[in-house]
């Protein structure tokens, strides 16, 4: 198991299918290494694999909660440059730069196109200091920043958390932080680099600690980060 949400499971072999035929399906978009693909998706087994996605294209993605008003969704398509955005209709068109292209995953057409492009790995090469995401702040002390991080970045991270939490393939992990937020950064590539599985919450489970702690039990979960008014 690689990660699963109420509706889905994916197996890493499904994980990797599903990731290489979007990522093919977006080099057919014009998406090259470096470009900015903004993600509108909610916590999902599906946000997992366009992230994965875009990354094995070797464009950086833009996580974007799909809960902000639209006047910072704007700005933040805007300030980033991002060429698309990919959505399942959390996204309207009034929400997009002109520039911006939409691409609705759960439109028929689309996922006719990916069901037809080949699953396998892609080959491409990765530099350390090509970008890999995009984050930005909360803009609570004026206008929100963007932060470039890069592949070499990211790795550091990865090796770090690994070592330091010593993560096994045993282990289950959870993604309750917005997608938004870089927390959601740490809470999903460590534990996909060792093996391990993502367990992702429903909205109502996650805001309610009465009702998180039985999930957290029932899924057998080894590791969890939070918030700390939530953890409390």
């Amino acid at each position: 198991l690689a990660v699963c949400d109420a509706q889905e499971a994916l197996t890493y072999q499904q994980l990797q299918q599903r990731a290489n035929q979007l990522a093919r399906f977006l080099q057919q978009q014009g998406v090259q290494p470096e470009t900015r693909v903004a993600i509108a998706l909610p916590r999902s087994t599906q946000q997992v694999v366009a992230a994965l996605a875009v990354l094995k294209t070797g464009a950086a993605y833009l996580p974007l909660d799909t809960n902000y008003p639209t006047a910072r969704i704007q700005f933040l398509l805007d300030d980033s440059q991002a060429k698309l955005v990919l959505t399942q209709g959390q996204l309207g068109a009034d929400q997009a730069r002109p520039t911006t292209q939409i691409i609705d995953l759960r439109d028929p057409k689309t996922q006719n196109q990916l069901d037809q492009l080949p699953s396998h790995p892609l080959e491409l090469t990765y530099r350390p200091r090509q970008l890999a995401y995009l984050i930005y702040t909360s803009g609570s002390t004026g206008q929100p920043k963007g932060i470039e991080v890069e592949h070499a970045a990211l790795a550091n991270l990865i090796q770090w958390h690994r070592r330091q939490y010593q993560l096994a393939p045993q282990d289950r992990a959870t993604i309750v932080a917005s997608p938004a937020f870089d927390a959601s950064v740490w809470e999903v590539w460590p534990y996909l680099a060792a093996g391990a599985s993502l367990h992702i919450p429903e909205e109502a489970i996650r805001q309610a600690p009465q009702q998180l702690v039985p999930w957290l039990a029932e899924q057998k979960i080894t590791l969890c980060f939070l918030p700390t008014p939530l953890a409390e």
